[in-house]
């Protein structure tokens, strides 16, 4: 095998190592900023859940829900779809930042995005629904969480991967 072969692009190698730190930073992110909501929705309504039973709308449609519903299905899919929607965005910030040195504008930039993607140009149904139940501060506060747990996703696999392992 030529010398070179083992760097290029489309190699397995090189997939199966983006696939691994798009969920290493998907899962971080989506732990992160489901926290930050639950801890804000807790302090302002005493109710952690109600931001990730809010996202249920999306499947169940309607406006977003704030009770935890039977046997609590609507906090195990709203936190279901939330992490779906942070692997999908960590993928994207893998793929559009790969050379991007400084991870933490390269995660804003990403939470930017999201933001305006989530409340500005998908239709209300597929909004996430943590307008519901948060305030505006704790809205950009799960958003800021999500740049900085993207940025640390990105640093953790990074700094592994140059340490050989």
């Amino acid at each position: 095998m030529h010398p070179l072969r083992r760097h290029r692009q489309d190699h397995p190698r090189h997939r199966r190592r983006l696939a691994l730190r798009v969920v290493v930073s998907g899962i971080v992110a989506s732990l992160a900023s489901a926290a930050v909501a639950a801890l804000c929705s807790r302090a302002a309504n005493g109710h952690a859940a109600r931001p990730l039973n809010a996202i249920t709308h999306i499947y169940d449609g309607g406006e977003p829900p704030a009770r935890d519903g039977y046997g609590k299905r609507n906090t195990l899919l709203g936190s279901g779809i939330h992490t779906l929607a942070s692997l999908w965005w960590a993928a994207f910030h893998q793929i559009a930042f790969r050379t991007q040195a400084d991870k933490v504008s390269a995660g804003a930039a990403t939470a930017v995005l999201a933001y305006f993607v989530d409340y500005h140009v998908v239709p209300r149904r597929l909004q996430p629904g943590f307008e519901a139940h948060l305030s505006p501060r704790a809205l950009a506060a799960v958003y800021v969480a999500l740049a900085l747990a993207l940025a640390a996703g990105s640093r953790l696999r990074v700094e592994r991967l140059r340490a050989g392992r």
